[in-house]
């Protein structure tokens, strides 16, 4: 009798065929990761662009994005270093790239979908934001921003959300999935709850010290974990390119209000 496969969370070739009737409608396009790619590389190139005018190298957490500097870190580790090098966007590019060829999904897509991603990724901020406005915390800012601080944070943002979602949600959710499921042979529905919450408290924690460069703050903390059980649940259920667009603009939106309240 033949062995019965049994389906992975992660493993987008549980979902509809690609040539299927089902498998071209949007929802089903959008998980895919050659859109996610192509979605996020204006965003990548922002941050590139604005990275490089500004020739900004910085070498520890403290000074530049978390998910950056781990990234260009490991890259270090295996020989390969520079004045400038754009590692966290080659990286990024490689991964996405990489997983559309084994998925053997199709090249081809209507260009609307992005136009429908980047209606999604704006629509899904408006949680984040209204909850942002709950703690004390909110949006206060002391003291003006001047414009070039205003702009260097957008430039960082459009690189951050793409970057936090390949470490925190990519990397981390499929590393414990394979630790949990594959590894430990849990059940996968409450690995994949178990999955979800332990993503979104490390990266909370992230941002605190050792790794970050903020003092721990229980509300922002609170906070933060929510937006990573929520930017997680966007990442399994709308696809990495729609949780990117999220993330990063969420960011840009905060860093422009704090602007404008300046």
């Amino acid at each position: 009798m033949a062995r019965k496969e049994v389906a992975r969370s992660y493993d987008f070739s549980t979902y509809p065929s690609p040539n299927s009737v089902l498998g071209q409608q949007y929802y089903y396009v959008t998980l895919r990761f050659w859109p996610s790619l192509v979605f996020v590389t204006p965003f990548l190139l922002v941050y590139e662009i604005g990275r490089f005018a500004n020739q900004a190298g910085p070498s520890s957490p403290n000074e530049q994005l978390v998910a950056a500097w781990l990234i260009e870190s490991l890259v270090r580790t295996i020989g390969v270093s520079g004045y400038y090098f754009p590692a966290p966007t080659l990286l990024t590019v490689a991964v996405l790239l990489a997983c559309h060829l084994v998925a053997k999904h199709p090249w081809k897509f209507d260009i609307w979908v992005l136009a429908g991603m980047l209606g999604e990724s704006l629509i899904y901020t408006i949680p984040l934001i209204v909850l942002r406005r709950i703690p004390q915390a909110a949006m206060v800012a002391g003291g003006s921003v001047s414009y070039d601080t205003w702009l260097n944070e957008v430039i960082r943002s459009f690189g951050g959300g793409v970057y936090e979602e390949l470490v925190f949600r990519f990397v981390c959710m499929n590393l414990l999935h394979i630790f949990l499921v594959d590894l430990c042979r849990f059940p996968r529905t409450p690995a994949s709850v178990l999955i979800i919450f332990a993503s979104a408290v490390i990266f909370a924690a992230s941002h605190h010290w050792p790794l970050g460069s903020e003092q721990f703050d229980q509300t922002e903390f609170l906070f933060r974990t929510f937006a990573g059980l929520y930017l997680a649940g966007l990442y399994f259920f709308r696809g990495f390119g729609v949780a990117a667009g999220c993330h990063s603009f969420y960011n840009v939106l905060v860093y422009t209000l704090v602007a404008l309240r300046g």
